[in-house]
């Protein structure tokens, strides 16, 4: 055995088993030994594997475990990172939060959003909600009266386990936490740090991060908000890096969506990420997470706004399914795309359209062979209009 093979089986002894997926559609599984903000690297087969960052759209690593209780509060971050968390106190200029997948953090006040003390779901959810998208100068002590949500402006001075101190014209007040739903933070100017991508971790904590390294079993995550945060491998569920890269149409709301009903039937035109009827997208034996699912006699158009430069899928009739398709994809009314899709495709047709500078996607589904829309669940799966 020669020593770099044992470098090699050494450094994958204790390494997390990752999934990544790339723009081009390509999958790569093994164990991750390396990453950082120019390439992944894995071990696959036996056989190391360098996976360029800019390629990279989702890395999921396979998690152990019981799965983590949910903390009964909630940080929410100025860069939209939510963490939940089990204990919150702020002193002077930093917050210190216990959270459920990682070890304690200490973060800059100015990097805190919100921090909601009330447990969730909660029948005043939509009252935080609207209280949040309010503007504001000064902190909010948001209370709970009954079935209503109020606030008292002023300066959160310090929280700790018991009361929250509110500094109100020149006196300091404590109030009970027991009494308090939430603290929102005074709005700041601050400026705008680009986010490479979202990390999602096992306790369902979603965090906004600028780069990722990779150090042996744990991940050095730069948030977008400024703190550098050390997470364990084990504690991460997948990273999301397609935000600057490419857009999932079904994360799109149409422009316009016409169906022509001939049957009664109660199944939707169109489904986001599943199947009219709801169940899972396969092609095949493949499954897909994202993906649009279109019936006959349908024609949905997506705006562009010149923005993107290929719109990428696989195409196929919903396993399960005999229905068959006449398929047209147009743009700026220049059709790119005929194709008549059946289940007796040997597979599915791999979509590669140039849609550089157009302002308007199209898609109509028609009838294919056979007058009838009964089985015709047209997937499109992973479509995605890259940048």
């Amino acid at each position: 055995m020669t020593a770099s093979v044992v470098v090699l089986l050494l450094a994958i002894v204790d390494a997390p088993q990752v999934e990544i997926s790339t723009i081009d559609g390509t999958r790569h599984v093994g164990s991750l030994t390396s990453a950082d903000g120019t390439s992944w690297k894995i071990v696959a087969g036996g056989k190391p594997i360098e996976v360029a960052m800019s390629s990279i759209l989702e890395a999921k690593l396979q998690t152990k475990g019981e799965p983590v209780p949910k903390p009964p509060h909630r940080t929410v971050l100025t860069d939209g990172s939510r963490i939940g968390t089990s204990s919150v106190t702020l002193e002077g200029d930093k917050v210190t939060i216990a959270a459920a997948a990682m070890e304690a953090l200490t973060i800059p006040r100015e990097a805190i959003g919100n921090i909601r003390l009330a447990e969730s779901p909660s029948s005043l959810d939509d009252q935080w909600a609207k209280l949040l998208e309010r503007e504001r100068r000064e902190d909010w002590l948001v209370l709970r009266k009954q079935d209503k949500l109020d606030f008292v402006p002023g300066v959160v001075s310090q929280i700790n386990d018991t009361h929250v101190f509110l500094l109100l014209d020149g006196d300091t007040v404590p109030v009970p936490r027991a009494r308090i739903f939430g603290v929102i933070l005074r709005q700041r100017q601050s400026e705008e740090s680009k986010t490479a991508g979202i990390v999602e971790l096992v306790s369902g904590d979603r965090l906004a991060v600028r780069s990722v390294v990779s150090q042996g079993t744990k991940f050095t995550l730069q948030l977008t908000a400024g703190p550098k945060i050390v997470v364990p491998t084990q504690s991460v569920r997948f990273f999301d890096f397609s935000a600057d890269k490419l857009t999932w149409l079904s994360s799109l709301k149409p422009r316009d969506l016409k169906h022509e009903f001939r049957f009664i039937d109660p199944a939707a035109p169109l489904k986001n990420d599943q199947d009219v009827w709801g169940d899972e997208l396969q092609l095949g034996n493949q499954t897909f997470a994202r993906g649009v699912c279109l019936r006959s006699k349908t024609t949905v158009q997506y705006r562009l706004n010149g923005n993107h430069s290929r719109f990428v899928s696989l195409m196929g009739i919903q396993h399960g399914y005999a229905g068959d398709v006449h398929v047209e994809i147009s743009a700026d009314g220049e059709r790119l795309l005929t194709q008549n899709v059946s289940p007796q495709d040997e597979s599915p047709f791999e979509v590669d359209l140039d849609v550089s500078g157009k302002f308007v996607l199209e898609i109509l589904v028609d009838y294919g062979k056979v007058e009838s829309d009964i089985g015709d669940h047209l997937v499109l799966a992973e479509a995605r209009l890259l940048k």
